[in-house]
């Protein structure tokens, strides 16, 4: 009778101990949507004023320009060269193109494992339009271990490499493979577009030690020379872009402070502590505003500058960006500056964006098929270590796995 007893709360309690509380669960859930019902009526009267201030600058848009040149806000704003409202109609694409992309993926060093190494696998991919050439797809992984690899010198220090570095030498590695593949055309006789997946600027520079920003900053702009040796546009396609340097740049039309000083020292908060005239729009993206503005599937904005301060170590190579409608969002692509004053250039990678979009109903296909070649799933990670254990063992190196990192496994089987 007691076996029974014990078994059946056993049984019974299992349950209620992982149970989660429904209740007040739902409770929350209520509260968000709520407040995320509120949040999106006042982004929608925001962008309808972020629309209006558009507009109104159409005309007198070189004011709006040298108001924000002499100005000092706390934003990132966009260098406008023309009206904002400006749209620009889908070219025709070459009948015959070839296209150019990568993307990459990594292992991150992990000291619970065998080996303090970590792998970034950069997947590639060529694609021949109108030629009858079969498409090239392929991945090449590296793989880091030695100790010039695993630790770096900032300002004199050893530190060893982490996650956010590893990030940077991917991107840089994405670019420096996708000049690579610029040797796979005939560019005497035939025109390509180089895609890149996401930004052409390297935000995360941004403070970091100057021996290893120069030298990162030396890789990518040799490879931006590559590219513009060869006369082939490299472009950075960002879906879903949470910039808002053009929303920022009228932002500052709507301070009636000129110039506009920095926000911690803004007149304005006096009279307005909490609403001052700037934030009518603030928070508001560009892709919303140009939801707007670009009507017709394939339309796209006028070239814009970003006044990244990145930016000011990039010369020639100084990123634009522009948003165009691809039919199922807005996105902003970057290119270089030799890219954005060239108009048959800027042409070119606005037609191929577009076919691409088209031909991945919704995003690029070529990055959609580099993203697949390069990414590095659950499986391949457990294979990956599982080869570095096995020929450890069969090489005769000593090697040790963490005692957290065979309790991990465990609960996994």
């Amino acid at each position: 009778m007691c076996i029974v007893l014990r078994s059946w709360y056993v049984v019974e309690l299992t349950p209620i101990i992982n149970m989660l509380d429904h209740i007040a669960t739902k409770q929350q859930i209520n509260l968000m949507v709520r407040n995320q019902w509120s949040a999106q009526r006042s982004s929608g009267n925001k962008l309808e004023r972020a629309f209006q201030e558009a507009r109104r600058w159409t005309v007198d848009w070189q004011h709006l320009t040298d108001k924000i040149a002499r100005s000092k806000p706390s934003w990132l704003t966009a260098e406008i060269v023309e009206p904002v409202t400006l749209q620009r109609a889908r070219p025709e694409r070459p009948v015959e193109i070839t296209v150019l992309a990568t993307d990459g993926s990594q292992l991150f060093p992990d000291r619970h494992e065998v080996a303090a190494c970590y792998l970034i696998n950069i997947g590639t991919i060529v694609f021949h339009y109108g030629t009858g050439e079969r498409p090239i797809l392929s991945s090449i992984p590296t793989l880091f271990y030695t100790e010039e690899e695993l630790f770096l010198e900032w300002n004199g220090k050893r530190t060893p490499v982490n996650a956010d570095m590893v990030g940077v030498h991917r991107g840089i590695m994405e670019l420096e493979t996708l000049a690579d593949l610029t040797k796979k055309v005939p560019v005497s006789t035939r025109k390509a577009v180089a895609l890149s997946d996401g930004t052409l600027i390297d935000w995360t520079l941004e403070g970091k030690p100057d021996d290893f920003k120069n030298e990162m900053l030396r890789r990518t702009l040799a490879s931006f020379d590559r590219f513009e040796k060869t006369k082939i546009p490299v472009a950075g396609y960002i879906s879903s872009s949470n910039s808002a340097d053009v929303v920022n740049a009228l932002r500052v039309g709507l301070c009636p402070e000129d110039p506009v000083p920095a926000c911690e020292s803004c007149p304005q908060r006096t009279y307005h502590p909490d609403t001052p005239p700037c934030t009518a729009i603030e928070g508001v993206y560009d892709r919303a505003l140009f939801g707007r503005v670009l009507k017709n599937p394939g339309d796209r904005s006028v070239v814009f500058r970003s006044t990244s301060e990145i930016l000011k170590e990039y010369g020639r190579h100084r990123i634009f960006f522009f948003y165009v409608n691809v039919g199922f969002e807005i996105a902003r692509i970057e290119v270089p500056a030799w890219v954005a004053e060239d108009t048959e250039m800027l042409n070119l990678v606005h037609s191929v964006v577009c076919d691409q979009v088209d031909k991945g109903k919704g995003y690029p296909i070529i990055l959609a098929e580099a993203h697949e070649k390069a990414v590095v799933r659950g499986g391949d990670r457990e294979l990956f270590y599982q080869l570095l254990s096995e020929t450890y063992v069969r090489g005769g190196v000593r090697s040790e796995i963490s005692r957290k990192n065979i309790s991990k496994r465990r609960l996994l089987i």
